[in-house]
């Protein structure tokens, strides 16, 4: 990233609308406004009536802000315009402006804005991150976990976690390198291990506990039941799209096919979920080939990691499925539109379906859109975006390893205790605002999107 040129982008979102909001970073970038106004503007953080000068007798009335260093989002002199919403006025003002600069000026890459941000100072790792989370968010539960991260409590904690990593890891070196003192003992082994143990137990609470994904992961909603019991059809109605091959021949589905389902019209806020169609379950398995064998252990595993359930059944039994505990089953009736359907009893709560003719399939689509992302919270979340996820997972692993230990019984192996320390600190440097290499940072800025 070049930081002696000026950015520029659309930061409104792409389309037609009311108003659009182009976004100027980089020093010169202030003197660049004043040469496209037809009066130069005084240095104010107000929003400012002016008229921006796109060709001869050419003036665009629009609003402008202007950000002087250090007081801006970017720690960079800057300025943002209001204008109308056109797309094609935003290229040409872009474009204008690019025109203008004598070479200065360029189209910002995806997350420029929060880089520029993130090396002046303005924003932590940890803060660059929430503000892409935040954008990504599709849910309440995305949003949330979001501006933990740019609210700065979670990089404190991570920065807390990985100085009491050090701290430990130096005292049992010490100790290594005073073996021939017997009277020097840095750190006991119960110490030690009262206070591996009150880090392990933080990081798994943030963690959430075992099994639980982290909070921008989408909740998984799985279509379960025996062979041909209308899955892949409901599975398509539920989509809107022919996704899954449908057929009156039991055991057509073979792999678990998954989609993304946007639920945001049916329950505004709800975002998205992931949604399987598994093969059906069986107790006597129909065909014995070792394809039929994979299949039923991809839908248990597929079970395994659900957060809701459709249990589908068209007679209305349910026979019971080995499932996550914490997963919330809906069941479901299907294949209403049969002659031979007998609709169960009100009192079991079964919902009654038809995927041909689209019969109870909104309703259907708001229950999972309650059940999975509703503001009740029922599928559990942990506070940690996926790669500070993965990144505390590892050094929760560490940590336990170099509990046990200290308390197998045997003569404290300060090496390899410290070999264990070494790992979680290695896991929570990145997090604790260690100088991240340039993949990482790479990785970050690249998922933003332009004008961020």
């Amino acid at each position: 990233m070049h930081h002696a040129s000026i950015i520029l982008a659309l930061a409104s979102a792409p389309g037609w609308s009311e108003r659009a909001l182009i976004r100027a970073s980089g020093a010169g970038s202030l003197e660049l406004l004043d040469r496209r106004l037809e009066r130069p503007l005084s240095r104010t953080r107000a929003a400012r009536a002016v008229r921006l000068l796109l060709g001869p007798d050419q003036g665009l009335p629009c609003l402008a802000c202007v950000y002087e260093s250090p007081r801006s989002y970017t720690g960079e002199d800057g300025f943002e315009l209001i204008i109308p919403g056109s797309p094609l006025l935003a290229s040409r003002v872009v474009n204008s402006l690019i025109a203008a600069s004598e070479a200065n000026a360029r189209l910002a890459t995806p997350g420029e804005f929060s880089a520029r941000a993130y090396m002046n100072g303005q924003l932590d790792l940890d803060q660059a991150e929430g503000v892409s989370a935040l954008i990504a968010a599709r849910s309440r539960a995305q949003a949330d976990a979001a501006r933990r991260l740019l609210e700065g409590a979670r990089g404190q904690e991570f920065r807390a976690w990985y100085e009491e990593v050090v701290s430990l890891l130096a005292l049992v070196e010490a100790g290594i390198d005073f073996t021939d003192q017997e009277d020097v003992v840095p750190i006991t082994a119960d110490e030690l291990r009262r206070r591996l143990g009150v880090l392990e137990s933080s990081m798994t609470s943030a963690l959430g506990g075992a099994g639980v994904r982290p909070a921008t992961a989408a909740p998984v909603v799985a279509l379960v039941g025996p062979p041909n019991a209308g899955k892949s059809t409901l599975f398509n109605a539920l989509l809107g799209r022919t996704r899954s091959v449908a057929s009156a021949v039991a055991g057509t589905t073979r792999d678990v096919l998954r989609e993304q389902l946007d639920l945001n019209g049916d329950v505004p806020g709800a975002g998205s979920v992931e949604l399987l169609d598994l093969p059906g379950l069986e107790t006597t398995p129909i065909d014995g080939s070792r394809s039929a064998a994979a299949a039923q252990q991809a839908a248990r595993r597929a079970l395994a990691e659900a957060d809701v359930i459709l249990h589908c059944d068209p007679s209305g039994v349910f026979v019971p499925v080995e499932r996550n505990p914490a997963a919330t089953v809906i069941r479901v009736q299907t294949k209403a539109d049969l002659a031979a359907f007998q609709p169960v009893a009100p009192s079991e709560r079964v919902m009654a379906v038809c995927s041909l003719d689209g019969w109870h399939i909104g309703p259907l689509r708001r229950a999972i859109a309650d059940t999975a992302t509703g503001p009740s919270d029922a599928v559990e979340r942990a506070n940690l975006i996926p790669r500070h996820h993965r990144a505390v997972a590892g050094a929760v692993v560490a940590i336990s390893t170099a509990i046990q230990l200290c308390t197998d019984g045997s003569a404290l192996d300060s090496a390899v205790v410290a070999q264990s320390l070494r790992e979680a600190a290695d896991h929570l440097g990145d997090l604790a605002g260690r100088i991240s290499p340039d993949d990482v940072l790479g990785r970050i800025f690249a998922t933003f999107c332009i004008g961020k």
